[in-house]
């Protein structure tokens, strides 16, 4: 969720309507936005009628996933979804279409990252959709109330759509990522026509059993997606625990974790501490382009499911059945491949996106996780604390003025204010050679009109006599009071 959709959310009075992690992620996203009108929007939330009920709901909802996580771990222990026969074919039918389409997936691997196993490719999808499927049916309010049948229904029908969605997510991210290597110029008519029509011939042949269509996906795409995923189940689990001291989906998603970090140990050390910045991933390099690329279309595919909330058929079965539906579905993922490839072109054209800041980052993350006990530890004169910090301002000035559709003007001065980065308290705990800066002003145009103009835009320092919000409200208070009692004459 942006900044603008939660505004909004507030404005129409629609967040009465979401269910209670959404309303978690609402106050999260006002919380932590710089835009001005962010925190109005949240003491209006606060004093609603949900917001002085929520510690209530919390625990309510605490209690309702402890249930849920003992279904969960009783269904998995007594039903194997994935069972194989003796020639290594799925025993249950309705995972034939998915199995089909990873038997049909050829990978790249690239010396960008480390090697995938095809062979163990099916299983990390599934530990992987499962952890998804544990993500939302935790925060299910009905799941501990249906029969162990139904329970075992709902379980596999959520884990075999996360496992679809999740195809999708890796055919686009290649779209993506094929485009990306090819040019890191604007889109012309003609290859944004390109792109849609190889999404929709590619998204056919992923939902269509009898294809025989190969699809060649590369390690960094693999890899880079799984993160993803994984980032979202922690983000959400975060959430939870923040709002409920609920562990349970923390540690099923430390169980995931530490299965991905022994097969990409290299990989995931620079991806997976990147899970509380995903706004700011695309600066790390190929590797970070790839995973805030995923991330970026898997939240569309997730919201724009045609699928969603049915429980009888699959997001694959639910196309075959209703080819209409994929039109715009296909539509939908292709937005969101231009809009990151915009955004993630123009990072490299500027020399924000680098493989020297990708290794700036690794050190760091690398450095923290081995001294992770000592609160002292320092990294080249930055500790844990401070470098959280400012990478978490980092991610929300790129919410709010890069990522959100803000103004072209403070999208200007947002990326201008990266390339501060270098000289930053941040940038120099990362070791990065400032004397390598370029103005972004002489290489590439960022105004509709003129690319002087960028060059113009100073930023505005209040001064310090400014009064503070709270003292001119407190003033205009009792300037009112004070008018109440002398009939007015108040000057």
């Amino acid at each position: 969720m942006d900044i603008n959709k939660a505004l909004e959310l507030i404005e129409s009075g629609r967040f009465e309507e979401l269910d209670i992690d959404d309303i978690w992620e609402l106050i999260n996203v006002l919380s932590i936005s710089s835009e001005p009108q962010a925190f109005q929007a949240l003491v209006k939330l606060q004093n609603s009628k949900i917001g002085q009920s929520l510690p209530q709901m919390n625990m309510q909802m605490k209690y309702i996933m402890e249930q849920n996580i003992q279904a969960l771990n009783k269904i998995e222990k007594d039903f194997n979804l994935f069972e194989m026969d003796k020639k290594g074919n799925p025993i249950q039918a309705e995972v034939l279409p998915i199995f089909n389409f990873f038997s049909h997936v050829e990978v790249k691997n690239k010396d960008e990252a480390e090697k995938v196993q095809p062979q163990k490719l099916f299983e990390q999808a599934v530990s992987i959709a499962k952890l998804t499927a544990k993500k939302d049916i935790v925060l299910d309010k009905n799941f501990s109330k249906q029969k162990p049948e139904e329970q075992q229904k709902t379980y596999a029908n959520t884990v075999l759509m996360a496992m679809e969605e999740t195809a999708f997510v890796l055919v686009s991210n290649q779209i993506l990522e094929d485009t990306l290597a090819q040019k890191h110029t604007p889109l012309s008519k003609a290859d944004k026509e390109e792109i849609s029509a190889k999404a929709e011939k590619r998204f056919s042949e992923v939902i269509n059993p009898k294809s025989k269509t190969s699809f060649q996906l590369t390690n960094s795409n693999i890899i880079s997606t799984f993160s993803a995923e994984i980032n979202r189940a922690g983000n959400k689990a975060a959430l939870v625990e923040k709002n409920t001291t609920f562990k349970g989906l923390n540690n099923e998603v430390a169980k995931v974790d530490k299965k991905l970090e022994k097969e990409y140990p290299e990989t995931m050390q620079l991806l997976r501490p990147l899970a509380q910045y995903q706004n700011i991933a695309f600066l790390a390099g190929s590797q970070g382009r790839n995973v805030f690329g995923a991330d970026c279309i898997a939240q569309t595919v997730h919201e724009n499911n045609p699928a969603k909330g049915q429980k009888e058929v699959s997001l694959f079965a639910f196309l075959k059945e209703q080819p209409a539906k994929i039109k715009s579905f296909s539509q939908n993922i292709v937005r969101s491949i231009k809009k990151a490839y915009t955004f993630m072109a123009e990072a490299v054209s500027l020399k924000l996106s680098s493989e020297k800041i990708a290794d700036g980052f690794k050190n760091m993350f690398s450095f923290f996780s081995r001294n992770k006990e000592d609160k002292n530890a320092k990294y080249n004169g930055i500790d844990a604390k401070t470098m959280n910090a400012n990478l978490h301002k980092m991610s929300v000035y790129a919410g709010d003025n890069l990522l959100a559709q803000s103004r072209d003007d403070k999208k200007i001065i947002a990326w201008k204010d990266f390339h501060k980065l270098y000289n930053s308290q941040l940038g120099q705990a990362m070791r990065l050679n400032s004397e390598r800066l370029e103005l972004m002003s002489e290489r590439i145009e960022l105004t509709p009109d003129n690319v002087k103009d960028y060059t113009k835009v100073t930023p505005i320092v209040l001064s310090k006599k400014t009064k503070s919000p709270k003292t001119l409200i407190g003033k205009a208070i009792n300037k009112v009071m004070l008018s109440q009692k002398t009939g007015g004459k108040v000057h």
